[in-house]
């Protein structure tokens, strides 16, 4: 049994592939560089497209690759090496996939998929730690969240941390607009850094206000989407 198993000493990538295309690739590559730097492991590898390509047989072209990262060696908590060691998965996919590409951003927000539901705010708060703004496979947090969740019967839950800053939607990343301001949750507040949400700021940087989100913003907002790496943007509210 490998670290990652033993002790959740890793972190994971759930990449979308399209037609046998990976469109948010580079933006999968990044987080998985940053998940390096803030786990202290170091690939004897490159994190390439071709190296996250190379995954997926030509015969899987609609799914989730799921690439599982994990210190290698043996050791108990202090593990005997900072190498980097992985396996992977891929389970097929086929739900609708949408992200804006054109240069006005609302305008493309009007065009995104729609998924109307309720709500509810989860009543831990989310520890404010660079280690959770990546996919940890010490995942116990969400794992007990999706499970109030259910309790609930919401369709979507959103993620606070103790300062109430709203950072994150359980399984994706937020974003709002409130008049002619749209809006994406202050990443010092806690939440996972998302391939979608990096694609959102690397092309419309200019057009997002990144502030701190409360319950009354979402409350207030015109509309809510979340922002995942296998669906793209939908709209929530």
């Amino acid at each position: 049994m490998n670290r990652g198993f033993l002790y959740g000493d890793g972190f994971f990538e759930t990449i979308r592939v399209i037609d046998g295309q990976i469109p948010l690739v580079l933006f999968h590559i990044d987080r998985i560089e940053d998940a390096l730097e803030i786990y202290d492991m170091t690939a004897q590898f490159e994190i390439t497209s071709e190296f996250i390509k190379g995954m997926v047989h030509e015969s899987q072209q609609n799914g989730i690759l799921r690439i599982n990262f994990f210190r290698d060696g043996g050791g108990k908590y202090l593990g005997e090496s900072d190498l980097v060691a992985f396996n992977h998965t891929f389970n097929e996919y086929n739900e609708p996939f949408f992200l804006p590409i054109s240069l006005d951003l609302e305008a493309d927000l009007t065009k995104a998929p729609k998924s109307i539901g309720t709500w509810a705010m989860y009543s831990e708060p989310k520890p404010n730690v660079s280690w959770m703004t990546v996919k940890s496979l010490s995942s116990m947090y969400y794992v007990l969240a999706a499970k109030q969740k259910m309790k609930l019967g919401t369709d979507y839950l959103f993620i606070q941390n103790d300062k109430k800053e709203i950072c994150e939607e359980l399984v994706s990343n937020l974003l709002l607009q409130i008049g002619d301001e749209i809006i994406i949750p202050a990443r010092s507040s806690g939440g996972i850094i998302g391939s979608t949400l990096r694609y959102l700021l690397a092309t419309y940087g200019f057009q997002l206000t990144e502030r701190i989100v409360t319950l009354e913003d979402i409350e207030n907002a015109n509309s809510v989407y979340c922002c995942k790496g296998s669906t793209g943007v939908t709209r929530i509210k």
